[in-house]
């Protein structure tokens, strides 16, 4: 039983838009909430697979402006939504 807690233990929580720095690259691996979260994401071009750029975060809690990095298109997300964006970053070239 010990050794399933320690392997619990070292899993990874996902990350999040929110964690990503100012110019980083992501993947979206999962848009977490329901059906309506999905679809104004998807409605923003935003879905599992898309490559996206944080190009800034707003101070004081205010929104976040990304990138699609294959067509360039900016979009504002507050956080609420970002909160539930999971993606994996992507190895500077």
């Amino acid at each position: 039983m010990r050794q399933t807690s320690t392997i619990h233990s070292q899993q990874k929580n996902p990350l999040t838009l929110l964690e990503l720095k100012q110019g980083e690259t992501a993947v979206v691996t999962r848009i977490t909430g329901g059906k309506t979260a999905r679809a104004r994401m998807a409605g923003f071009g935003i879905h599992e697979g898309k490559r996206i750029r944080l190009i800034k975060a707003a101070p004081f809690h205010g929104p976040l402006l990304v990138e699609d990095a294959a067509s360039g298109a900016r979009t504002m997300i507050g956080r609420g939504m970002a909160g539930s964006i999971e993606v994996s970053p992507e190895e500077p070239s």
